[in-house]
């Protein structure tokens, strides 16, 4: 049976989307997809996929604005405040005391905020520590933004606590900076959660709002990666409405709000 003109028109456009985003949207839930792309055609007055495929072929703003809206390029420092407070105060001392120099992953870390966060907590409580943070993200010009550690609007850094504000921003007119110092501890690559090869004997890995947008099959393979990848007493640090399905098959037990912890 013939597949019906819409469906080889989204096809189409999906396909033409991969080649020129250089990111597989397989794994991502089409509803979902389709979703967010509905408000793009509707403020373009784009009619169908058809339409919508010659457009972002003649427009590369365009393009960059489809990007942003699959690859959820939204971020924050101290995104959820209360979270950040338990690594500071709980999480990282017992970390510490089982590893002086933690290795940790941001996956999917989109404009650095993460990353960069993390960071400036360990030179609190830790500043004479040599840590290994790792950055990385699917799409490379969001990437790049992060290594640069500039261009920081104030929705970005409004849960900033006002002391880490003052200490570790350079505040640049309209923006803020991260200063060089906290730049230079965060390492960016890029990757791709589903191809990629993961880091291994990790202490705590970070991957927020990011798994919840892929097929229940994808979550599987990625949450299942993290547990390889992570040491035996390491953390996993998900989002808030993510919720890990039979964890304990994937080597892991709930360990507090929004966190797992690979069995010894």
């Amino acid at each position: 049976m013939s597949q019906p003109p819409e469906d080889r028109e989204w096809l189409s456009f999906r396909q033409a989307l991969e080649k020129a985003i250089g990111v597989p949207l397989g794994p991502y839930k089409e509803p979902q997809m389709k979703r967010r792309l509905a408000s793009i055609m509707t403020r373009r007055a784009l009619g169908n996929w058809k339409e919508f495929t010659a457009a972002i072929a003649a427009d590369m703003q365009l393009l960059i604005d489809v990007r942003d809206t699959l690859t959820i390029n939204v971020s924050e420092f101290f995104r959820q405040p209360e979270r950040f407070a338990d690594l500071e105060r709980v999480q990282f001392p017992r970390l510490l005391s089982e590893n002086p120099r933690l290795k940790i992953w941001s996956a999917g870390c989109s404009i650095g905020c993460e990353p960069y966060t993390l960071a400036m907590i360990l030179n609190e409580i830790n500043p004479s520590g040599s840590h290994t943070i790792i950055a990385t993200d699917v799409d490379m010009p969001i990437l790049n933004r992060a290594r640069e550690g500039k261009g920081y609007h104030p929705g970005e850094v409004r849960a900033t606590p006002a002391h880490y504000l003052k200490k570790y921003f350079v505040n640049e007119g309209s923006t803020y900076a991260v200063r060089d110092e906290i730049r230079r501890k965060v390492t960016f690559r890029r990757h791709d959660l589903l191809s990629d090869p993961y880091p291994q004997d990790l202490d705590l890995i970070l991957c927020r709002n990011v798994v919840i947008y892929f097929t229940d099959q994808a979550k599987a393979q990625i949450y299942s990666g993290f547990g390889k990848a992570l040491r035996p007493g390491g953390l996993l640090f998900v989002g808030g409405s993510e919720m890990i399905m039979r964890s304990h098959d994937m080597g892991f037990r709930a360990a507090g709000t929004s966190l797992y912890q690979r069995a010894a």
